[in-house]
């Protein structure tokens, strides 16, 4: 079954069976519509393996005893305590009162579990802890039997007493809730409640923290999705079996296109939602889809369960809207080949390599990553019709940076002058040299996606160059005299 988020609105008081409990619980009644991945449309993106939605996807390994809990008003004593668990000390406020007499709910350190049941519907098992650092709260009700229906909450104890609900997992005849939260340190409780149905099987109660989460966390379940950037880049780390790392993105009114590049190693997995199952995406590579304005594309980070990464290894998804480009800055354009470079001072020359590099940057001036240029050459020898001589959609790099060489054709050459390579009293090792040059004019283009105005700078496009005329002084020794001696090819 698919796991639904839901929130509340409106809470009503359900007592709790012992009357040794002081305090009621706020169990919420009336929920707002269930939102799931269904809700959101897709990118449909054209992949290849893909994925159906997982049913009852929590997998857990208790790694303590299961404590055997008969009488609800009687506090656990689990086997098993952890540096986060409170158990063993009944917490109170100034008031001196416990937690128990506070919320009516025995305390239960983190990363402890016992076993629930319940007698009818509207039967509650709750329990309550103290914790002293932030860490990521998961609570879990595993094993829940057929046929019957069980709702899981988690509630932070404010401190007028007042229980205020965090999360809620309450998935239709589900084998398992799960209940998941980035709290600060303070007092919860964690409610488990039937809604329908009876059986005499167990289920197992459970909560767990989790230390070494990322700024990103929690966001475990589609609802609780991180929103990215438009364009930017997160970084993350899977810090359990259970942690599922949902993101989405809302593209722009006029957004057409997602770039995206998912740095990570093969213990991570990213998967995208495309409508109706997730597909698989790569890793370490730069991926371009469709997609339509205003909508929200859905990612999934989640670890291989074959060979789940340690919370210290991290991953990072940059992501951009590659047409949002609205200019170019810092640009540079050069030529690599061996060129007289006479016809005009700072004028380039270039033959059949132009080399264009320079920072595409959005309307705000911040870089973007991936986004696109398109660069070009034209003959303009006659400025009413140009002549295309090269042009290229160039994607930037994760920080918006590209460089690109552009080929050019061969040409005839309208234009030709002589030059000289401006050397005096040449020698024979160092001669003066007179170019017979023919080239175009030309001009080169960056042009970003949402220009307004276009960077364009003449150059000249060499068609040939040639040495006409080789000159130089040479001293005959025998007679004293410097003769001029010139050679024309």
């Amino acid at each position: 079954m698919l796991k639904l988020l839901q929130y509340s609105s409106v809470a009503i008081a359900v007592a709790i069976a012992s009357p040794v409990y002081a305090t009621d619980i706020l169990i919420p009644n009336e929920l707002k519509d269930s939102v799931s991945i269904y809700d959101f449309p897709g990118t449909y993106f054209d992949g290849g393996k893909v994925r159906a939605v997982d049913e009852n996807d929590i997998k857990i390994e208790i790694p303590f005893q299961i404590k055997e809990l008969t009488n609800l008003s009687a506090d656990p004593r689990p086997v098993y305590e952890s540096s986060f668990s409170t158990s063993s000390v009944q917490s109170q406020n100034a008031s001196g009162q416990t937690l128990k007499e506070r919320t009516g709910c025995p305390e239960l350190g983190v990363n402890n579990a016992i076993y629930a049941s319940f007698s009818q519907p509207g039967d509650i098992v709750c329990f309550s802890t103290e914790v002293t650092t932030a860490i990521k709260l998961e609570g879990m009700l595993l094993n829940i039997p057929q046929d019957v229906d069980h709702n899981l909450y988690l509630f932070k104890l404010e401190e007028d007493d007042s229980l205020t609900t965090i999360d809620t997992s309450t998935t239709p005849n589900s084998s398992s809730e799960q209940v998941v939260y980035k709290v600060d340190p303070g007092a919860y409780v964690l409610v488990a409640e039937s809604k329908s149905g009876t059986s005499t099987d167990k289920s197992i109660m459970a909560w767990f923290g989790h230390t070494e989460f990322d700024a990103q966390e929690a966001n475990d379940k589609p609802g609780q999705a991180t929103v990215l950037p438009i364009n930017g880049k997160i970084t993350g780390n899977i810090d359990n079996q259970n942690d599922l790392d949902y993101f989405v993105y809302h593209s722009g009114e006029q957004q057409s296109k997602l770039s995206f590049n998912f740095a990570a190693s093969e213990q991570f997995s990213l998967e995208l939602w495309n409508g109706s199952g997730w597909t698989k995406l790569p890793n370490n590579q730069l991926s371009n889809i469709d997609v339509t304005p205003n909508i929200s594309a859905v990612f999934l980070v989640k670890g291989v369960q074959a060979n789940l990464p340690p919370p210290s290894s991290q991953y990072s998804l940059a992501l951009s809207d590659p047409l949002s480009g609205k200019s170019v800055t810092g640009i540079r354009t050069y030529n690599n080949e061996v060129l007289t470079n006479l016809l005009a001072p700072n004028l380039l020359e270039a033959h059949q390599e132009l080399g264009m590099s320079g920072t595409v940057i959005d309307k705000n001036g911040d870089p973007v990553p991936y986004g696109a240029v398109i660069l070009s050459a034209d003959n303009i020898n006659d400025t009413s019709r140009p002549i295309s001589l090269a042009s290229e959609v160039v994607q930037a790099d994760e920080s918006g940076k590209f460089n690109k060489v552009l080929s050019l054709p061969d040409c005839t050459g309208e234009n030709n002058n002589v030059r000289e390579n401006r050397v005096t009293r040449g020698t024979p090792t160092r001669p003066e040299l007179e170019w017979s040059i023919d080239w175009n004019n030309a001009m080169y283009t960056y042009r970003a996606p949402q220009s307004t105005q276009l960077i364009q700078v003449g150059f000249a496009h060499i068609c040939k160059e040639k040495i006409t005329k080789s000159c130089y002084w040479d001293r005959d020794f025998s007679s004293g005299e410097d003769k001029y001696i010139c050679n024309r090819f």
